[in-house]
């Protein structure tokens, strides 16, 4: 009998226990449901303030979207899926805070930029790969219209943010379509030959690992050391895309330095200078015109401290290059005597 007595009083003293616990859990599940209810009051408060000072007489879609149209374009219309070319700023309101931009003026007068790493001008993006709200407000404009768009978290990136903005954060963007473009490949493909064309003496490099063709061209020549496989060299270089805009270049008097053929060493370029510099030798200057599948991919290159984009996806660059020095690798061995 005393054995049971001792396990009832246990069962007793457990009950409470799991009640307060459960009392605890239901508290905090509704405190985060509220504090969740209140962060979205807020924002909508405030967006209610911002809409009527800024813009009294903007009325919002059935969505919830505000869409006001300052230049109607005349071109295509832009789907879901399609890659667009635009100018943009991006606001977070109600401050009108702008945390985006690739507008160089834009980026310089609000300190976007401190390294000047980002490169300027129309930018590429995958229309549906932002907020919700942007891809909506794009689908309703045409190549060449200009137009501002702005909404609350529901349509931006809800209760959870992404990257530099926060939860429940009202986002705007004001907008210039410059293109869409429904062929990515297609795209590229055609800038490369116009590009090109215009450079007599241009030959071919075929890329047998990944099927694509990049463009070399020797401004001048020379009778120096051939650079091939396992040579180290030094490189002079300018780097700029088919529009000239310019996204890198070597220090004066400090080339870039990488053995030719090694792809894995921290210090290797991309694939189409292994392989296009392999028709340089030593002394000799020209040019190497790269196609994204052997530069920066469809990804392109984002700079990883800053989140800044460096590279455009499905981007072709060019690069100005002079072999500066060719050195055969320590790796190599000597033939025996």
């Amino acid at each position: 009998m005393a054995k049971i007595k001792l396990k009832m009083k246990i069962k007793f003293r457990i009950y409470p226990v799991l009640l307060l616990l459960a009392g605890v859990i239901l508290t905090t599940a509704c405190t985060e449901e509220s504090t969740d209810e209140v962060s979205s009051n807020d924002e909508q408060r405030f967006f209610d303030i911002y809409v009527a000072s800024s813009y009294p007489d903007a009325e919002p879609l059935d969505n919830g979207l505000y869409f006001i149209e300052q230049t109607a374009g005349q071109g295509m219309v832009p789907d879901t899926n399609d890659w667009v070319l635009v100018n943009h700023v991006c606001y977070m309101i109600p401050e009108d805070y702008v945390y985006e931009s690739y507008i160089e003026n834009v980026a310089d007068d609000n300190r976007l930029d401190l390294s000047g790493i980002a490169i300027y001008g129309p930018y590429k993006l995958l229309n549906g790969s932002r907020a919700d709200g942007f891809t909506k407000g794009l689908t309703m404009m045409k190549e060449g219209g200009e137009a501002t768009i702005f909404f609350t978290s529901e349509l931006g990136y809800g209760t959870t943010g992404r990257g530099k903005i926060g939860a429940n954060q009202s986002l705007k963007y004001e907008v210039e379509l410059i293109e869409v473009i429904k062929d990515m490949d297609a795209y590229e493909q055609a800038k490369i030959e116009a590009f090109v064309d215009t450079i007599p003496g241009i030959d071919t490099i075929h890329d047998a690992g990944t099927g694509a063709i990049m463009y070399y061209v020797i401004d001048e020549a020379t009778e120096g050391s051939p650079v091939e496989v396992d040579s180290i060299i030094e490189v002079a270089y300018l780097g700029y895309l088919t529009d000239g805009r310019v996204f890198d270049q070597s220090a004066e008097d400090a080339p870039f330095r990488f053995k030719v053929g090694d792809y894995t060493a921290e210090t290797s370029p991309i694939i189409g200078w292994h392989l296009g510099l392999e028709k340089f030798k030593e002394g000799e200057k020209g040019r190497l015109i790269i196609p994204y599948p052997l530069a920066y991919g469809e990804d392109g290159r984002v700079d990883p401290s800053s989140g800044l984009r460096t590279i455009p996806p499905y981007e072709t660059l060019v690069f100005n290059v002079e072999i500066v020095s060719v050195e055969a690798s320590l790796d190599v061995e000597e033939p025996e005597p």
